[in-house]
């Protein structure tokens, strides 16, 4: 089990959070693709730099369910349709930062960077989704 030992900052104004949170994607899309590079040839590293990665991704993840959906569920709920089902693919990110990463190294290297490719893949796709989806409503509802 990951242990997040962290305290959400309510205070900072949601559209300034929003530009944090977009630019923490543009910083773990670069991580991860160089992640997926590396399982190609050296997944123990690839393994261990996801896990240490994965606290970060987690904590971006507690944010953004703690204040954004927070925001749309008070002021936007009948428009939050879509920004649930993005919310609720932490989930998958969550169980595979959680469990499948330790359970990577009993993998074939071609099976672990396979695991690591979808990973990297649907995390990509995700942060695509919260950007075109979660924040504009987000930002729409905090000035409602």
């Amino acid at each position: 089990m990951i242990d997040l030992d962290y305290k959400v900052d309510f205070s900072e104004p949601i559209p300034k959070m929003i530009e944090r949170l977009k630019h923490e994607h543009r910083d773990f899309k670069s991580k991860l693709l160089q992640i997926e590079k590396n399982s190609r040839t050296n997944s123990k590293q690839a393994i261990e730099m996801l896990a240490d990665l994965g606290k970060s991704i987690l904590r971006h993840a507690v944010e953004e369910e703690a204040r954004i959906m927070r925001v749309i569920m008070q002021n936007a709920k009948d428009h939050s349709e879509q920004s649930i089902k993005v919310m609720q693919e932490h989930r998958q990110i969550i169980e595979f930062l959680d469990k499948t990463i330790s359970q990577l190294k009993n993998f074939s290297q071609e099976e672990s960077a396979n695991k690591i490719k979808t990973f990297v893949e649907d995390s990509i796709k995700h942060f695509s989704e919260e950007e075109e989806i979660v924040f504009p409503l987000a930002l729409k509802a905090d000035s409602m």
